[in-house]
């Protein structure tokens, strides 16, 4: 199935097998992409070469701090993506974790990770930068 042949389904057909099994093989995939960028991080940074001199010591921690932060991010990809795989198993997927309403489809097949309605992660990050903010 296609993204637009998804899109043009009836709505009564929102989140019913064949949508929640699209996204469960879209999500799968993620992951799989996740982990191969995951490996060839490590890889990179395990070639890291021993650096002789102060610069290329330098160079080589900014290098390694850069794969540092591609490997969480992708890491938190993964968490993302287990919690959009679990709430896939426990019939949630597709509803908003904070209000109920449907996410809807456009949503999802630009980020399949989200759990939550565009409003309500606008809401979630203005009250946290209030918290941060006090």
């Amino acid at each position: 199935m296609t993204p637009q042949e998804l899109l043009d389904q009836p709505e009564d057909l929102y989140m019913e097998a064949i949508q929640t099994s699209f996204f469960r093989e879209l999500l799968l995939s993620q992951r799989r992409d996740a982990v191969a960028r995951i490996e060839t991080l490590r890889g990179d940074m395990a070639s890291l070469e021993k650096a002789a001199d102060e610069v290329d010591v330098a160079l080589n921690e900014q290098e390694r701090q850069s794969l540092l932060s591609g490997i969480d991010r992708e890491n938190h990809n993964l968490r993302d993506i287990k919690l959009a795989l679990d709430a896939i198993d426990s019939g949630e997927y597709g509803w908003c974790a904070d209000t109920g309403e449907k996410i809807g489809l456009a949503r999802l097949l630009s980020n399949p990770r989200s759990l939550l309605t565009v409003e309500a992660k606008q809401r979630r990050e203005i009250q946290s930068r209030h918290q941060r903010a006090a």
